[in-house]
């Protein structure tokens, strides 16, 4: 295994660590202020349709966003699991009826009964991760599933969305790595730099 591999592989064990010590309020406040300033962001405002994940337990919860993005007329997308280990897809979500558990017990539309989005037609993708570095590279969990889609959503705002706790000095990074445009988290949008 290389070394990368194995700093990946324990930055990621760390980090998941401290996503799990947090206590429901600290999530239900922390998810409160990120949907404050979330929906206050003019690029946010601006997008006509805007990917979505749908949050573990232990994710600032995007529930109050979609919600958000309902209200105001959006087009709402959330991941799709395919098939395919590693390979998603962009489905709309009219509401939250008619959910299924897919891969990795995440929620997600019936595949059978969803319509599917374009990458190329999303202006705006909240990107979930295991840790974040301030020139805007991710860790997520290793399938690779934003590394495989992001590319193909090459005209949309990548805004990566975690914790405070989860901004790291630096993140292992691969030349597949997509960075983001934006970070934000329960203290706010947080300057990047490049590097």
């Amino acid at each position: 295994m290389s070394s990368g591999k194995e700093a990946k592989q324990r930055l990621r064990r760390e980090m998941l660590a401290i996503r799990r010590s947090l206590s429901a309020e600290e999530i239900k406040k922390g998810s409160e202020a990120i949907a404050a300033y979330f929906c206050a962001w003019p690029k946010y405002r601006a997008a006509d349709t805007v990917l979505f994940f749908l949050s573990m337990a232990d994710e600032p919860q995007t529930a109050a966003l979609i919600e958000d993005a309902w209200r105001a007329g959006k087009k709402v997308a959330v991941p799709l699991m395919g098939e395919v280990y590693g390979v998603m897809e962009a489905a709309v979500l009219d509401g939250w009826d008619g959910l299924v558990t897919g891969r990795l017990g995440l929620k997600m539309p019936d595949p059978a009964k969803t319509r599917r989005i374009a990458p190329a037609d999303i202006g705006l993708v909240v990107v979930p991760g295991v840790a974040f570095d301030r020139t805007g590279r991710r860790l997520g969990m290793g399938a690779g599933y934003y590394d495989r889609f992001l590319p193909q959503a090459s005209s949309a705002c990548l805004m990566g969305l975690a914790w405070s706790a989860q901004i790291v000095p630096e993140v292992p990074a691969e030349e597949h790595d997509v960075r983001m445009d934006y970070l934000l988290t329960e203290t706010g949008f947080q300057p990047l730099s490049g590097g």
